[in-house]
């Protein structure tokens, strides 16, 4: 799955998953990939903050970057299922990609685009096993419902809260303790939760995009744009300056991707070829 999901990308040209530099396999024991170094995770980036949690400056920024992979992700017909901040990386230091962010670890992947020429979404199964982590698992996963793309984002956005805060209110409870996360994620659709959830966090637009999601059915088509424009309306509301320095480069001035990177790629010819064709001719193109 690793692979196919690495090629891809490297097909769209996304700067966000790792370029494959072999692969094969010890007959009758395991596979292997060998792609390139990694920096380190954001779990452990955020963790070494002295209050759990990024600037608000970074932790945008950052959020910003992930939902870029994601949507990535999507553009070539997979769901990851899994997002978390474990899953996202850094460069390495003293490269020019210490400022970007790779997405990782595709072992949960879902192909939800089927086989027909025309790309048709999958039906979605009456009753879908879980997967991802408790922590960050979408309603729907909670609800033993099949995952589509608006999963993947409402999981990205229970990321970005910690990325702000440092914390998720259901984060008291077990993590064997799914029923007690979900009526966590259930009240924290409103009044109080609401509250509580956003606590710290530039409400009005992490409030628009979590009743946006909301209102997604498994089939619909995220408007990204619409999810890009919350997170920089909340940057220009907390005066992040463009260049401003990320908590992990602290002396250097950004340069990771930016949302205009990724329109320029949205139009390229490539993306317009791309479109045209079916997810196994892309196969045959890597």
């Amino acid at each position: 799955m690793d692979c196919k999901v690495l090629r891809g990308a490297r097909a769209i040209k996304s700067p966000h998953f790792c370029f494959v530099l072999d692969r094969g396999k010890v007959e009758s024991r395991y596979r292997f990939i060998i792609m390139k170094l990694v920096g380190e995770n954001l779990w452990d980036l955020r963790l070494a903050r002295n209050e759990n949690h990024f600037s608000m400056n970074t932790a945008l920024k950052a959020a910003e970057q992930c939902l870029m992979a994601v949507e990535d992700l999507h553009r070539i017909g997979f769901l990851h299922r899994d997002v978390k901040p474990g899953n996202f990386a850094v460069g390495c230091p003293n490269t020019n990609e210490l400022h970007t962010i790779f997405m990782l670890d595709f072992g949960l992947c879902r192909k939800f685009i089927g086989d027909k020429p025309h790309k048709d979404l999958r039906l979605p199964r009456a009753v879908a096993p879980f997967r991802g982590t408790t922590r960050y698992a979408s309603l729907a996963a909670h609800r033993s419902a099949e995952q589509s793309r608006k999963d993947d984002i409402e999981a990205w956005l229970y990321m970005t809260v910690e990325f702000c805060t440092g914390n998720l209110p259901w984060r008291r409870c077990r993590g064997s303790d799914k029923d007690g996360v979900q009526r966590y994620k259930e009240g924290a659709r409103k009044g109080d939760g609401l509250n509580e959830f956003l606590k710290d966090c530039p409400k009005k637009e992490f409030t628009a995009i979590l009743k946006y999601l909301d209102a997604l059915q498994y089939e619909s088509i995220p408007d990204y744009d619409y999810i890009y424009y919350c997170v920089q309306h909340a940057m220009n509301s907390y005066k992040c300056e463009s260049d401003q320095p990320l908590d992990w480069d602290s002396k250097e001035k950004y340069h990771g991707p930016t949302k205009a990177d990724r329109d320029k790629r949205m139009d390229s010819k490539l993306d317009a070829k791309l479109n045209m064709i079916n997810l196994n001719q892309l196969q045959g193109l890597i």
